[in-house]
């Protein structure tokens, strides 16, 4: 299982990711938090989040993966096969190509405070 999340700062343009992967019991395997001091809009940390997230549970060999994100705008562009046309169309491309990786996925929608209360450990 893989958990992320994203956080923006609107007033100083810039915001962080963090992911986390858990196993079948959803104990932490191994976390991740990535800053990001240049963004363009709200949006983007949310298409880096899951970028970020799809190259850890790559880097870790996880081949059944179940990704749960409390951004529903990510998720309709991922079912739409990463086809947009804002500021972060080169972020879902490259979540494609890593997705292709994978021989099994689902990408789940999480309510915010279940997300943001899995998402907490990996924050350091």
């Amino acid at each position: 299982m893989l958990n992320i999340d994203a956080s923006y700062d609107k007033d100083r343009v810039c915001g962080d990711t963090s992911a986390i992967i858990r196993d079948g019991s959803e104990s932490m395997i191994a976390p991740s938090n990535t800053f990001i001091p240049y963004l363009v809009d709200a949006p983007m940390p949310e298409a880096f989040a899951l970028k970020e997230g799809l190259m850890l549970a790559q880097y870790f060999g996880c081949n059944q993966l179940i990704v749960q994100f409390n951004c529903k705008k990510v998720i309709e562009i991922m079912e739409n096969e990463g086809f947009t046309t804002n500021s972060s169309s080169t972020i879902y491309d490259e979540c494609n190509i890593v997705l292709s990786g994978f021989p099994k996925i689902s990408i789940e929608h999480l309510s915010w405070k279940a997300n943001h209360l899995s998402s907490v450990d990996a924050r350091f």
